[in-house]
């Protein structure tokens, strides 16, 4: 168990006995960014903070709610509660840690590496760049017992702290560049407190005149000594330290710019020539066009936000490489602004050479990373730029074109039974649309005649198109009844052969099914039946003729629209 009293003054973070074979560290760190999806290399320690704010750490392995490593594939795009950030490093790795979380009762973590400086260290620059995010709850407390997140850099052959960068993060609301989150958070206590966060940000450390040392990379996060606020922190080490957090020194194309770019995170950036007498510009990103002779050597003075690492110079060298590797994109990536885009699917840079790092920017000069890249909600051009070790990095171009089919459909005009509505008349078709017809909201009842509607109601139109989108609208189909129907029947006829006015029959207009007509005499004998309009009564009963007079008719039928007994009556003179 390892004992910390950080009450009085800031002191060391933590005192951890390294037992380890000196030959087996690498010059260039091996999984020193977690990029072997593990903490291979790490030394993970955990306890407690004391209401006196010391620490009580215990050396193991990883604890997997307070060592917590998220990768890109399923954390892509996953954000901080708090900070609404990426919980991935926007740096392009493939892996990010989390050191704590938002559990509280007074726990702390911490974190080392151990390397050593390469002997060029002495003769040349050597960086070492490491990216971090905070989230602090702050209770105000005593400043010894507030959350707080701590980073320092250990020479363990001299046994000293370097002096810079060195800082101690203490929640209070006078953090620089850290911003208020819209979330609170209340423990099982039911107490709460606002909570400050900052987004990912860069730190360097210039390691020149270290050569051959041993040097200990030590994080350390704790909650509140009190038990009731928590603290912790993201980490992400640029994995394969280099003599330079300065990027696109190598290009590939003299008639393009070169572009310098400084590390994130910085509060100044001021460029120069190699022997600092001429300032070039200011900014993060430095354009040079055009390209310089190769080896021209170019130094940018970068300066923290107070508190947040140390003043520094970075170099690079300028030069062309000739590397023959292609980086293809397609030329639009259509998609739907409900579910979006991927960029990273192999078919968006497919007949590229392989072995590219890819990284997606929404800018041109490659300075804004999209936030995830796996699903891409806002139409536009995007950036994707393809790196490989010692070869010049390339940059393709795609643009998002998020829509959703379109269709304007109006209700059609009324008709009248038994004239039917085509639906697919309602609105223009469009190219590369699939249309289907629904008799619900949801599109799950297919609607099978929807060229004939013969019914009013409600009836829906999805439109599909080729790559998926959906878009599904209503139209109102209105099928007004029939005229009434007529049954009427003349009340005079002469059955005397003359060719005129010899049958009776009845007048019958609209949806009506013929079922009987039966004729009586005025004593109610039935003289004659009918079965269907086309039978007429000559005036005679079995064959033979009936003498002139009174006869009295009664038609039974069915009105076939409303599906009614239709029942009618009257009388009728024979006359000869």
């Amino acid at each position: 168990m390892i004992t910390i009293d950080l009450k009085p003054v800031f002191k060391p973070l933590f005192i951890i006995l390294l037992l380890f074979n000196v030959q087996a560290l690498a010059q260039l760190p091996p999984n020193v960014g977690f990029e072997d999806g593990s903490f291979n290399g790490w030394i993970c320690a955990d306890g407690t903070v004391d209401n006196n704010g010391i620490l009580h750490l215990g050396s193991h392995g990883p604890i997997v709610t307070r060592h917590t490593l998220f990768n890109k594939e399923n954390d892509g795009g996953t954000l901080d509660r708090y900070g609404k950030f990426l919980v991935l490093c926007p740096n392009g790795s493939r892996f990010s840690m989390r050191l704590g979380n938002d559990s509280v009762n007074a726990q702390a973590e911490s974190i080392s590496y151990t390397f050593q400086v390469p002997a060029t260290a002495n003769t040349s620059p050597y960086v070492v760049a490491f990216n971090y995010a905070v989230v602090l709850q702050n209770p105000d407390h005593q400043s010894f017992q507030q959350p707080r997140f701590v980073a320092h850099i250990y020479d363990v052959q001299d046994k000293v702290y370097i002096p810079c960068p060195a800082f101690d993060f203490i929640a209070s609301t006078s953090l620089p560049g850290f911003k208020l989150s819209d979330v609170k958070a209340t423990n099982s206590k039911g107490q709460d407190a606002v909570i400050y966060y900052k987004d990912w940000s860069t730190v360097t450390i210039n390691l020149h005149g270290y050569a051959g040392k041993f040097m200990r990379l030590e994080f350390t996060t704790q909650d509140c000594s009190e038990g009731g606020h928590f603290g912790y922190a993201y980490l992400d080490i640029d994995e394969g330290l280099s003599t330079s957090a300065i990027s696109g020194a190598n290009y590939c194309d003299p008639a393009q710019p070169v572009l310098l770019q400084g590390p994130r995170g910085f509060a100044s950036y001021e460029w120069f020539n190699a022997d600092l007498s001429k300032s070039l510009g200011s900014g993060q990103l430095l354009t040079i066009f055009p390209p310089p002779p190769d080896n021209t050597q170019y130094a940018v003075k970068i300066t923290p936000f107070p508190g947040q690492g140390c003043e520094d110079i970075l170099y690079a060298s300028v030069s062309k490489i000739q590397d023959g590797l292609t980086l293809k994109a397609i030329d639009t990536l259509y998609g739907c602004p409900e579910t979006g885009v991927d960029l990273t699917g192999p078919s968006i840079t497919a007949g590229s050479s392989p072995g590219f790092k890819l990284n997606y920017f929404t800018d041109v000069s490659e300075t804004t990373h999209v936030r995830d890249s796996t699903r891409v909600f806002l139409s536009g051009n995007y950036y994707i730029r393809g790196t490989m070790p010692d070869k010049c990095p390339h940059t393709a171009q795609v643009y998002v074109k998020l829509t959703a089919p379109v269709i304007k459909a109006t209700d059609p005009e009324p008709v009248r039974y038994p004239a039917t509505i085509d639906i697919t008349k309602t609105f223009v078709k469009q190219p590369d649309i699939t249309y289907s017809y629904y008799t619900d909201a949801g599109a799950t009842i297919p609607l099978e005649n929807y060229t004939a509607i013969s019914l009013t109601g409600d009836y829906f139109i999805k439109a599909k198109s080729s790559f998926g989108c959906e878009v599904i609208t209503g139209i109102k189909a209105t099928i007004l009844p029939p005229l009434p129907y007529i049954v009427t029947a003349p009340n005079v006829f002469t059955p005397n052969n003359d060719g005129v006015n010899d049958l009776f029959s009845m007048h019958i207009e609209g949806f009506v099914q013929f079922n009987s007509l039966n004729i009586y005499n005025r004593y109610g004998q039935l003289v004659h039946t009918s079965k269907s309009a086309s039978d007429l009564w000559d005036g005679k009963m079995n064959n033979r003729q009936l003498p002139a007079g009174t006869y009295y008719w009664l038609f039974k039928g069915v009105d076939t629209y409303y599906h009614q007994q239709i029942t009618k009556s009257g009388s009728i003179a024979i006359i000869r």
